[in-house]
């Protein structure tokens, strides 16, 4: 561990509470359920089957914000 460190750990840190609560969630796979039932993650599936991030959404997206494709941006690995 660091002697000097940016913030004070929280007591649940000190007392290992927050590593054992990670590692429960891991093993029974919380985490994997919630991929399917959090509001967010089902927007964001939803938008992603809509078609909102492939290639030509983001174009449109960037140009009405006011960021137009320069020559060296057609090139992206995106």
């Amino acid at each position: 561990m660091k002697l000097f460190r940016y913030r004070k750990p929280s007591l649940n840190t000190i007392l290992g509470i927050t590593r054992e609560k990670r590692r429960i969630k891991r093993a029974v796979g919380i985490s994997q359920v919630q991929a399917w039932t959090r509001p967010s993650r089902i927007k964001q599936r939803a938008k992603y089957r809509l078609g909102l991030y492939s290639p030509a959404a983001r174009v449109i997206r960037n140009t009405a914000k006011g960021k137009v494709p320069t020559f060296l941006g057609l090139f992206n690995k995106k």
